[in-house]
Order: structure tokens, then sequence, then C-alpha cells
């Protein structure tokens, strides 16, 4: 069964979120919480890659994967929707998970999350 990863997400040097750096339109850049609604600033990312909430058993069962982040279409912001206090755009409201898919992020086997 394939697993599908869609790149090209960077890490913000200034706000700490991963963000979507294919994003087009007004908002391609986000808006970042660390720099007063400006955009999110890549300094030395590297190229992540998230994984699209893949049918159930799609990984290997050492893996963990944590399901039901989203894309925010007004910050270009990775969320959670369980996070407390985690539903705060930085582009003002809530954020906004029209448009996204469901993604889920990998951790490594040894049991620790985070």
């Amino acid at each position: 069964m394939p697993v599908i990863a869609q790149h090209q997400w960077k890490w913000c040097s200034v706000c700490q979120c991963l963000w979507y750096s294919a994003s087009t339109g007004p908002n391609a850049n986000g808006h970042c919480a660390g720099a007063n609604g400006g955009p999110h600033v890549p300094g030395v990312s590297g190229d992540y890659a998230l994984f699209a909430e893949p049918l159930p058993n799609a990984f290997h069962p050492t893996i963990m994967a944590q399901a039901a982040w989203r894309w925010c279409n007004k910050c270009a912001g990775l969320w959670h929707p369980s996070t407390t206090g985690g539903n705060h755009c930085p582009a003002g409201g809530p954020h906004s998970s029209q448009g996204s898919g469901e993604y889920a992020l990998l951790n490594d086997s040894s049991g620790t999350m985070g």
C-alpha cells in the first residue's frame, strides 16, 4: 500500500512552526506569529515531508504516527486541533482547515513523541 508524502514544508526560524512553502496566492508565505504577521522565514530549513493520513495499518507497526494535523489556509502553518489554544491563527481568528488534507507526523520507533 503506497504512502503519499508532500514535500516543501519548511521550518520557520522565527515562530518555530512548520509551514507549506509551496503555497500560492496572497498568503503564499503565510503569517508568522513571531514576525508581527509578516511572512515565515525559512532560514536554513531543510525540506520536510508530511504524510497524507494513511489508511489503517499503512505504516509498519514499529512506526509511531500522530494523525489529524492540518494546514491553515490563512497562515500556511501546520496545526493540530487537539492542542490547547492551538486554534489561534496568527493571521487572526481561528485556524482554517479549508482546502487542507489530513496529515500524519511520524516519529521514531523509540516510543518518544514530541
